[in-house]
Protein backbone atom coordinates (compact mmCIF):
# COMPACT_ATOMS: atom_id res chain seq x y z
CA UNK A 1 0.00 0.00 0.00
CA UNK A 2 1.27 3.32 -0.84
CA UNK A 3 1.63 6.38 1.54
CA UNK A 4 -0.97 8.08 -0.72
CA UNK A 5 -3.50 5.32 -0.58
CA UNK A 6 -3.51 5.23 3.19
CA UNK A 7 -3.67 9.14 3.36
CA UNK A 8 -6.71 8.84 1.05
CA UNK A 9 -8.24 6.17 3.27
CA UNK A 10 -7.32 8.58 6.40
CA UNK A 11 -9.21 11.56 5.11
CA UNK A 12 -12.24 9.58 3.77
CA UNK A 13 -14.24 10.63 6.91
CA UNK A 14 -13.60 14.42 6.31
CA UNK A 15 -11.12 17.01 6.33
CA UNK A 16 -7.91 16.80 8.56
CA UNK A 17 -4.76 18.62 9.40
CA UNK A 18 -1.66 17.40 8.37
CA UNK A 19 -0.50 16.94 11.68
CA UNK A 20 -3.24 14.47 12.29
CA UNK A 21 -2.71 12.84 9.55
CA UNK A 22 1.04 11.75 10.38
CA UNK A 23 -0.14 11.14 13.88
CA UNK A 24 -3.10 8.62 12.86
CA UNK A 25 -0.62 7.17 9.78
CA UNK A 26 1.72 6.91 12.77
CA UNK A 27 -0.87 4.86 15.11
CA UNK A 28 -1.44 2.62 12.38
CA UNK A 29 1.74 1.77 10.68
CA UNK A 30 4.36 3.45 12.65
CA UNK A 31 6.26 0.84 14.33
CA UNK A 32 7.25 -0.32 10.75
CA UNK A 33 7.25 2.73 8.79
CA UNK A 34 7.66 6.19 10.34
CA UNK A 35 6.00 9.21 8.20
CA UNK A 36 7.81 12.04 8.37
CA UNK A 37 5.86 15.55 7.75
CA UNK A 38 7.06 16.59 4.26
CA UNK A 39 6.08 13.17 3.42
CA UNK A 40 2.48 13.88 4.45
CA UNK A 41 2.61 17.47 2.48
CA UNK A 42 4.06 16.13 -0.29
CA UNK A 43 1.73 13.47 -0.88
CA UNK A 44 -1.36 15.67 -0.03
CA UNK A 45 -0.22 17.94 -2.70
CA UNK A 46 0.18 14.78 -5.17
CA UNK A 47 -3.46 13.59 -4.23
CA UNK A 48 -4.84 17.66 -4.93
CA UNK A 49 -3.29 17.67 -8.31
CA UNK A 50 -4.45 14.21 -9.31
CA UNK A 51 -7.68 15.40 -8.11
CA UNK A 52 -8.54 13.10 -5.82
CA UNK A 53 -8.77 15.47 -2.65
CA UNK A 54 -10.15 19.16 -2.33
Amino acid sequence: MSIGHALLGLVESGPRHGYDLKRAFDEKFGRDRPLHYGQVCSNMARLLENGLVE
